[in-house]
């Protein structure tokens, strides 16, 4: 199974690709530079797992929640590469991929996914992982307060620590983290075995929030 991933969903920027089991990542925080960066990190993956696009299996991308601009061009650049190769695409939550990043570094199995949604709120996301797959809760926006109730001791990952202190002051376990594609291709490869969420649509940005340019 060949997949290439790509995340653009915050800060940080990444592409991965997941061949026979093996990865193959780059990785960078480049805020307001995914554009420039990314399609040269995609052919850097596929450089290093020795694989042409014409040759994968499937594409994967977080889909948001996260910045605007972000999720569109990770979703624009999936648009056109799966156009081109005639590829079937697998969505991921950015919040699952935090999860995921989570599990793996601690071998603790229930977390929080946490992203700064600016505007005094926060993307949340709680999911556990069972027999190696990620489950997971859908992703909603939340007030400070609402944010409160959720992260009370619990574990917890994400961005939210410069902005939200006192929030973070209330998990059990916090990590400091950005999502990375080498997360979202190993959620997706889970679900191709699975066969769920595998689509020949075109992906679609996941924003949460669709008000952004109004004013109250």
């Amino acid at each position: 199974m060949n997949i290439l991933a790509i995340d653009t969903s915050t800060k940080a920027c990444s592409a991965s690709v997941y061949k026979d089991g093996k990865v193959f990542s780059k990785f960078a925080i480049a805020p307001q530079k995914h554009a420039n960066f990314i399609l040269e990190m995609i052919e850097n993956v596929l450089q290093q797992a020795n694989i042409q696009g014409e040759n994968l299996d499937y594409l994967a991308l977080s889909e948001g929640p996260g910045a605007f601009t972000g999720v569109r061009i990770a979703a624009g650049v999936v648009q056109g590469l799966a156009f081109a190769w005639n590829k079937p695409v697998v969505s991921v939550s950015t919040l699952e991929a935090l999860i995921w990043q989570a599990y793996e570094q601690t071998g603790l199995t229930h977390w929080v996914g946490c992203l700064d949604a600016r505007m005094k709120e926060v993307y949340c996301q709680t999911g556990y992982i069972e027999e190696g797959v990620l489950v997971s809760k859908p992703a909603k926006l939340m007030s400070l307060k609402e944010a409160e109730i959720v992260l009370q001791d619990t574990n917890a990952i994400g961005d939210i620590l410069p902005e939200y202190p006192d929030l973070v002051k209330m998990t059990q376990k916090w990590l400091e983290a950005y999502p990375a594609a080498e997360a979202i291709a190993n959620i997706a490869s889970q679900r191709i075995r699975q066969a769920i969420l595998v689509t020949n649509k075109l992906p679609v940005p996941v924003y949460l929030r669709n008000n952004i340019a109004k004013k109250k």
